[in-house]
């Protein structure tokens, strides 16, 4: 009985001598799910803000192109959450060190914004978090702006977010 309705319900996914799985819709099936990821892949949207724009720390209700903190800046007028990274808090930092290295992170970014042209690629196939900041990754001629943070040990990659600043 069980080997009639595995032949009946899985006849092409089934050997019906043996019983055992065929490897081959498998593989078929796992190469038709990573073609179809490639197909619906981000195509790396790139935003080249003015090469004129220069960037200043946010302060009041004038929000064109600020730095909030180490991993969040406006642009154009545009809420940004850079994406690559993770910086300490400056606004709910769970220590005085965190609230420290977030006022230089945030520093360090905006001489960074400032060293010449930016530009904002897009990298996911989410277009914002869930605080309506868009999801960026920022280059300064050419060079990644989150990875010069990480390699100044201003921030770290956004996968370590969950570990705390302060211990």
């Amino acid at each position: 009985m069980v080997r009639i309705m595995r032949s009946v319900l899985f006849r092409r996914w089934l050997r019906v001598q043996g019983g055992d799985v065929s490897i081959l819709p498998l593989l078929a099936l796992l190469a038709i799910a990573i073609g179809l990821s490639y197909l619906n892949a981000p195509r790396g949207e790139v935003t080249a803000l003015p090469e004129s724009a220069s960037f200043q720390p946010c302060d009041g209700q004038q929000r064109l192109n600020c730095v909030v903190d180490g991993d969040t800046i406006w642009a154009n007028g545009m809420k940004i959450r850079l994406t690559d990274i993770d910086a300490p808090e400056i606004f709910s930092p769970e220590c005085d060190w965190e609230k420290l290295m977030g006022e230089r992170a945030s520093n360090r970014l905006l001489d960074l914004l400032n060293e010449g042209h930016v530009k904002l690629k897009k990298t996911s196939s989410r277009d914002s978090d869930k605080y309506g900041r868009l999801l960026r990754v920022a280059t300064v001629n050419g060079h990644s702006v989150g990875d010069k943070l990480v390699a100044e040990g201003f921030a770290r990659r956004w996968g370590d977010h969950r570990r705390s600043w302060c211990t």
